[in-house]
């Protein structure tokens, strides 16, 4: 099909209300072989349990793609336009019913309801998910279908959908007749990141352009100037504001008629007023934007039914603050160039149009936020919110070190961050855990690790009230037993329905409720919002499913508490409304150092809220966040030992609380007013005792989180900190002067940070805050970092600092790329505000992450408990404990590499300028002619001569110039660095004064230089040693060692152990590879040599040396190789390999040795004639060696090493 067809064929279909017989023909010219079937279902064929959701469904078709895989497409009409909307879990569920019964695993939806005449439907994709099991009998994991857990991916289209989004991403297949579309190809068209990021391109397009335009306007830079607040912060709002008035039109809360329901108001308002002042010949944002911000939106109005007279139509006030002036508006009069919002442009995708309008009106908003089973493909509060995040980085385009975490991290961590805090609340015993045998997990689904065994742990606590397998199935399975125990709740059990709930949390469905109700929730860095926005959806799904089982007493009060006089009537809209809304109020805190990011962050707050209000008249009041989301510096407070006044610390609690919900606005003005005056009296007070500013403080601007009781007959529970403190802190090194001045370093190093190293990253330092503003033995923080302080120096203080304290888990997924916009690998820690309990912790390294399969079920598969001695000071890994205990042993045998008294070891040559002080060989050969030169032209290793057995030949010279050389003795020289000598001028040392022009850098032991040595790549994938033999010199990109036993020493640092050691610890620096240095690499345990050893060691590095290079003898090559690492195995495992009868050393004393004065026939003669004999099938040491991995402790390097 030829492009325009198709987009005719996509615009028919999609931009109009439903039509049976048209989509019929778009799924046909989608699928191309699509098997006609024409079932149709109703009345009493449809299931029970969704009678109340479904009129009629029918299946259209049955497609089979080229790889076999089986889909049916299906028209389901629902009952009501709300169904569409409101019951996405139910529809869902009962395609997986359809499914199940058909024997399918995949479907294409067509979602429709009759009451609108099909105006608005929608368009899905969904796919039943997989569960990996073991097959007990065959001992290997094997996919279990689960019909619960299915995703659905939904296109929003219709009358008054814009099809702009589905024709990008359907037009490829439909122009495609030469090959029908897989599975795979139909999810992928499907997916909503495509959508987010053409949609964030588009929109940073939008900001630099608006951005620019302000930086040239006069007007606005004064106004903004006088308002004090900056370009950048001023146009993300004006954004933002505009974003959120396609979410309130698309709920028909803008142009409501004065006589109409909110909901019924105008789709198109913002572009008709738009056209209403191109009409009236005035400027859109100067005569119509702000007066519906500024006025319409932000100001409370006498009459009842929020009627505004300058748009003639009901127009709702939202209070707030996102459409509180920050700047005098009625006096700035500022004017934007129509053309900002619609003009003729074509962008680079050949879309007309590149004004905010024309983007904007291209995409879809959805008022639905964004759930991991069910994903609208449009543009909802959640993707905004990875938008925000992103744009917080445009600024002036420096890096802040801030990145978005993608939802399923948010997800996961929000969700083991409840599940840690409700263990803690309620459970008051600690835990041990022991693996459960193969007939036990049968009651618990039987989850599995990488290895394919079971992981699942029996928890032995004392005072136990729910355990823990139960609050963590209800936290993260419990929606989808919501639906099944509200069934129950009103009908009672019977044989087919029984509540799903465990009984454990039924029981005390009071009790969670009432600590999830109360819960202390913060982000030190929180960006857009992410995470607070997860965890409030998070504790009101939990809520929600525990809503059925609450007590009659306990939900009337609660009830009464939201402001509900009477119970039966309540609309579940409304009533998630105001559960959100006191999640919000007292539940929720954030802090940021950027204005912009506070902005941003109370707006998601702000839309998570109306996309639930619902059928409310009046629509109720947007809440004032101003002292719940902060802008401030988190690392930067009062010290420990300023004075509080308790006094002025209560009258601003009980000003707060009235301020959350101030409406009237010369109020809210003189109350902020108030409060911001006694704040800043008691911040200028400690900055006398400080000795330095300070803008913000925890524990005076959130100082309810740390209450104490007034008085005797005071009922409110004291606190000592947040329940959970969770977040994505920046990533920042403190030694970076663009992005943290010397002052701010000063400071924070004045906070007396137990984790402050100047050499470290700001995040450690949010560690430490984050766990101090935890309450004791109950908080919990979870964070996603860098994990470079795992492996490095400068993060040995952090991982002190942690491994004091209770770890829950570490998450390494330093292979998998969570961030794009970072080259970082990363880690999610989870931890409690206790001292270390002994416990064993949740630990692993992802090796790979599969989109299509969740998130928590990936972590199970490739993580496992460890104990927690694991993970102390020294450098921590994420393997399984028989691995650490494998490590442990080796490092308990050996002596410290550079504990070695026969080594010394140094490196290579940092000349500040190897483009001028490294020489080709041939090219000095032919510019240096006088054999005086020679003195001091040196034959040079780069790291990439470097292999493992034998150095390459030195392809260059370096210049040898040492400090105090006579350059007048060496006049080629000298001349040929005249050349250069501006550059060589311009290096630090002689810039400073510290060396000549032409001097290389002061270095102590250049004499070395000219020994026998081991040499070796500082950064490499695999341990590639080698001796240097002819006095050769090396740049700083390798490292060496003099001394004696080089052979011996040489043959152990190429070892599969020292490989399995550096795995498990060292560095990776990016595609560099290992960090062959440092603190890691000296400390490598090495067993000291004995004159056996020595002899053998001698001869088997001849061997390897002489056929490094000759492939003619690889086969010969890989088996002295082999034998050389059996060898140091026997070493290290002397026991454990004598015990199996596979000892090597005792056959290698009659080794026939070859020396540097024989030929080199001779030598290969001799390497010959030793290969056949130790080669035969029947010699001892060829058996050992094929037989070795049955030794336990070989086996364990050799897999962990694969």
């Amino acid at each position: 099909m030829d492009k325009k067809t198709a987009q005719e064929l996509i615009e028919k279909s999609f931009n109009n209300a439903f039509s049976e017989e048209q989509f019929i023909v778009f799924a046909k010219n989608l699928l191309n072989d699509l098997e006609d079937k024409g079932n149709r279902y109703s009345g009493n064929l449809i299931w029970d349990d969704y009678k109340e959701h479904i009129n009629t469904y029918k299946r259209i078709g049955k497609y089979i793609d080229p790889d076999g895989e089986a889909l049916d497409v299906l028209i389901v009409e629902v009952k009501s336009v709300t169904k569409l909307e409101r019951a996405r879990t139910a529809l869902r569920n009962f395609v997986i019913k359809h499914l199940s019964k058909f024997e399918k695993d995949y479907a294409l939806v067509a979602f429709y309801s009759k009451e609108d005449d099909g105006a608005d439907w929608r368009f899905s994709f969904i796919k039943l998910e997989y569960r990996s099991e073991l097959d007990e009998e065959k001992g290997k994991v094997k996919t279990k279908k689960e019909f619960t857990p299915a995703k659905r991916y939904s296109f929003l289209v219709g009358k008054y959908e814009k099809a702009h989004t589905a024709k990008n991403q359907l037009l490829p297949l439909l122009q495609n007749i030469s090959n029908n579309p897989t599975i795979e190809e139909l999810e992928a068209a499907f997916s909503i990141e495509k959508v987010t990021d053409e949609f964030f391109n588009q929109y940073k397009d939008l900001y630099i352009k608006l951005y620019e335009h302000f930086e040239n306007d006069q007007k606005v830079k004064s106004a903004i100037d006088q308002a004090g607040i900056d370009n950048a912060r001023f146009t993300k709002k004006l954004l933002g504001q505009i974003v959120f008035l396609y979410f309130l039109q698309k709920k028909g809360w803008l142009g409501v008629a004065q006589n109409k329901r909110w909901g019924t108001g105008k789709k198109q308002f913002v572009q008709e007023l738009f056209d209403q002042a191109q009409k009236e010949k005035v400027n859109f944002f100067k005569d119509k934007l702000q007066y519906l911000f500024y006025e319409a939106l932000a100001k409370e109005r006498d009459n009842v039914n929020s009627y505004y007279m300058r748009f003639d139509c009901r127009i709702p006030f939202l209070n707030g603050g996102l459409f509180e002036a920050d700047y005098n508006w009625q006096e700035a009069n500022i004017t934007i160039p129509e053309n900002l919002f619609r003009n003729e442009e074509k962008n680079k995708a050949g879309d007309i149009g590149t004004g905010i309008l024309d983007v904007f009106d291209r995409y879809n908003f959805t008022i639905k936020e964004d759930e991991p089973l069910d994903k609208e493909v449009a543009v909802d509060p959640e993707m905004l919110g990875k938008v925000f995040e992103n744009m917080l980085d445009i600024t002036e385009r420096k890096s802040k070190g801030a990145f978005y975490t993608p939802r399923e991290i948010v997800h996961y961590m929000c969700q083991e961050s409840l599940i840690h805090y409700l263990d803690n609340a309620l459970n008051s015993g600690t835990s041990s855990y022991q693996e459960l045998g193969s007939d036990q997990t049968k009651l618990f689904g039987g989850s599995t690790n990488k290895k394919g065994n079971l992981k699942i742990e029996l928890e032995h606590t004392d005072n136990i009230r729910v355990p823990k397998k139960d609050i963590e199935i209800f936290i993260r399975e419990g929606h989808f037993a919501l639906e099944n125990d509200e069934r129950v709740a009103t009908k009672g059990e019977t044989k087919t329905y029984q509540y799903q709930l465990a009984e454990s949390i039924r029981k005390n469905a009071d009790l969670i409720d009432q600590k999830l109700s109360c819960i202390k929730i913060c982000d030190p860095a929180i960006g857009s919002g992410a995470f607070p926005v997860g965890l409030l959806h998070e504790l009101v799904n939990a809520m929600l499913v525990l809503k059925p089982h609450l007590s009659y007493n306990y939900l009337t009060e609660k009830l009464k508490g939201f402001g509900f006089a009477q119970r039966e009537s309540i609309s579940d809209s409304r009533y998630i409304y105001r559960l959100k809304r006191h999640i919000i109020q007292e539940s929720i805190y954030g802090v940021d150092i950027d204005s912009s990011a506070i902005d941003i962050a109370r707006l998601r707050l702000w839309l998570s809220l109306v996309v639930d209000e619902d059928d409310l008249d009046p629509i109720e009041t947007l809440p004032n966040l101003d002292y719940k989301i902060v802008a401030g510096n988190s690392l930067i407070g009062l010290p420990d030992g300023a004075m509080k006044d308790l006094k002025v610390e209560a009258e601003l609690e009980k000003l707060k609380e009235i301020f959350y919900d101030i409406t009237d606005e010369k109020e809210k003005k003189a109350l902020r007013h108030q409060i911001n005056t006694k704040i800043r009296e008691l911040l200028d007070s400690a900055e006398q005792f400080a000795g330095y500013k300070i803008d913000f403080d925890f524990k005076l601007f959130f100082s309810e989180v740390w209450y104490k009781k007034k008085s005797k007959d005071d009922n409110k529970p004291e606190r000592d900190g947040f329940d959970v403190v969770i977040g994505n802190p920046p990533y920042v090194q403190l030694q970076d002067k663009e992005k943290i001045s010397s002052e701010l370093l000063r400071l924070y190093e004045l906070q007396k940070f137990e984790t402050f190293i100047k050499s470290g990253d700001i995040y450690s330092l949010f560690y430490e805050k984050g766990l101090k503003l935890s309450r004791q033995k109950l908080g919990v923080l979870s964070f996603i970092t860098s994990n470079r302080f795992c492996f490095t120096n400068y993060g040995e203080s952090t991982r002190n600092f942690l491994s004091k304290h209770n770890i829950k888990a570490i998450i390494n997924l330093n292979k998998i790329e969570v961030f794009k916009e970072a080259n970082v690998g990363t880690i999610v820690t989870i931890v409690e505000n206790r001292p270390k309990t002994g416990q064993k912790l949740r630990a692993g390294e992802f090796n790979s992450y599969n989109i299509n399969v969740s998130f928590i079920e990936q972590i199970f598969n490739q993580t496992g408990y460890i104990d927690s001695s694991f993970y102390d000071s020294s450098q921590w890994g994420f393997y399984e404990s028989g691995i650490l205990n494998l490590r442990k042993k080796i490092i308990d045998k050996g002596t410290p590499l550079s504990k070695v008294n026969e080594l010394t070891i140094n490196r290579g040559i940092t000349t500040g300028l190897n483009k001028v002080f490294l020489m080709p060989i041939e090219e000095a050969h032919s510019i240096f002619k006088q054999p005086k030169s020679y003195e001091i032209l040196k034959p040079v290793f780069k790291g990439a001569e470097i292999k493992r057995w034998k150095c390459k030949e030195a392809k260059n010279y370096i210049f040898h110039t040492y400090t105090g050389v006579e350059m007048n003795n060496y006049p080629e020289i000298l001349k040929y660095l005249s050349i250069y000598k501006d550059d060589l001028e311009n290096v630090y040392e002689a810039k400073n004064g510290q060396k000549k022009w032409y001097e290389l850098r002061k270095c102590s032991y250049y004499d070395s230089f000219e020994q026998r040595k081991i040499i070796w790549t500082r950064l490499s994938n695999i341990n590639s040693f080698a001796i240097s033999e002819n006095g050769e010199y090396s740049i700083d990109s390798t490292s060496f060692a003099t001394g004696s036993n080089l052979e011996y020493y040489c043959s152990i640092l190429n070892s599969r152990i020292v490989y399995f050691y550096f795995k498990l610890g060292g560095v990776i620096w990016g595609k560099d590879g290992i960090k062959w240095f440092g603190d890691y690499f000296d400390r490598i345990p090495v067993l000291l040599p004995t004159d056996e050893t020595k002899h053998i060691f001698n001869i088997k590095y001849s061997y390897l040396k002489t056929l490094a290079d000759k492939q003619a003898f690889e086969t010969h090559f890989n088996f002295f190789q082999e034998i050389a690492d059996s060898v140091v195995f026997e070493l290290y495992f002397p026991e454990e390999i004598k015990s199996a009868g596979k000892e090597i050393l005792k056959h290698l004393g009659d080794l026939k040795p070859i020396t540097d004065d024989m030929s080199e026939e001779k030598k290969l003669a001799i390497i010959q004639s030793e290969f056949e004999r130790l080669y035969d099938p029947n010699h001892p040491v060829r058996f050992a060696i094929e037989t070795l991995d049955n030794v336990e402790e070989v086996r364990i390097i050799k897999e962990a090493l694969k």
